[in-house]
This record gives structure tokens, C-alpha cells and sequence, in this order.
């Protein structure tokens, strides 16, 4: 029976396909699926939104994070502070000192360390965690404190011995 039943629908498949429900049988079903399907629609439209979402923001924060330099420990980042101030008040107190001539020729060491100091920086920044270039770094900044204490050294031995030859001419 359900052979033949299956041949006589696919004899008069035209007739059934041309067949349309009646509105109120399309009526009857919205009012039955209405009910289950107003939750659904729109949890999945939240889930959409909340997925959309949550990708911009990490696709946001990876870019930023591979865009910044590698971040330097607090313990440095202090000491690098440190060093830098002292250099820069060294700098300031030797240039009080000098004519321009004499600062520019007294400072080159200091300015070829301080074009050392930007190259350990930018091999930090591809090394990312590498300690030995942390500690050339401040070495680095240890060696430039270190001549520019020099440096001021012996322009008090010069301002001293010029202050004894005053002294020593108008007795």
C-alpha cells in the first residue's frame, strides 16, 4: 500500500503543488510558532552582536599591542630616569661653563654614546626581554654620568688654577 500510495503522489505531483494553505491555516501556524519563536530570533541576534563585538575589540587590541615598544620593567624604567636627569643636569652645569666652540668639542663623547644608547634601544625594542641589552643600556647611561662627572672635574681643576693665578698676580 505504501508503494502505491508513493506512485500516486508522484503521478499527481502537479496537483499538489499548485495547492496553496488557506490564510487561516498560515494564521493558525504563526500563532502556534509565534509564541517559540519570538525568544529565539532575538537571543541569536544578541549572541551576533555580543560575538561582532567582542572580535573588533580583540582584533583592536592586537594591533595596538604589536604597535608599542616592548615594555621596560618599573625597576629600569626608574634607573633610566634617574641616570637621565643627572645627565641632563651634568649637561646643563657644563654648558654654563663653556662658549658654544667648547661645549660642542667637549660633549662628542658624550653625543656618540648618547647615538649608542638610541641603537640599544631600537635592538631592545626587536629583542623584546633581552637583559644583556638592558644592562648595555645602562652601562650605557652609567659611562655617560661617568665622563660628564669627569669633564666638570677638570673644568674646576682649570676654573681653580685660573682663581690661584689671579691671586697669586695681585699680591
Amino acid at each position: 500500500m505504501g508503494d502505491q500510495f508513493e506512485k500516486f503522489i508522484i503521478d499527481n505531483r502537479e496537483a499538489f503543488d499548485d495547492a496553496t494553505p488557506s490564510e487561516n491555516a498560515w494564521n493558525a501556524i504563526d500563532q502556534k510558532l509565534g509564541k517559540k519563536r519570538s525568544i529565539w530570533p532575538n537571543m541569536w541576534k544578541v549572541a551576533a552582536v555580543l560575538f561582532m563585538v567582542s572580535t573588533v575589540y580583540l582584533m583592536v587590541e592586537k594591533a595596538t599591542t604589536n604597535d608599542e615598544e616592548p615594555l621596560l620593567s618599573e625597576e629600569f624604567t626608574q634607573a633610566e630616569d634617574y641616570y637621565v636627569g643627572l645627565i641632563s643636569l651634568r649637561r646643563k652645569e657644563i654648558k654654563a661653563q663653556l662658549t658654544p666652540e667648547e661645549h660642542e668639542q667637549f660633549l662628542v663623547e658624550i653625543d656618540q654614546l648618547d647615538s649608542m644608547y638610541e641603537e640599544l634601544k631600537r635592538t631592545y625594542q626587536t629583542n623584546a626581554s633581552n637583559d644583556r641589552v638592558m644592562d648595555a643600556m645602562i652601562s650605557n647611561l652609567q659611562l655617560r654620568l661617568e665622563i660628564l662627572n669627569k669633564q666638570l672635574d677638570i673644568l674646576q681643576n682649570i676654573k681653580n688654577q685660573n682663581n690661584e693665578n689671579d691671586i697669586s698676580i695681585e699680591i
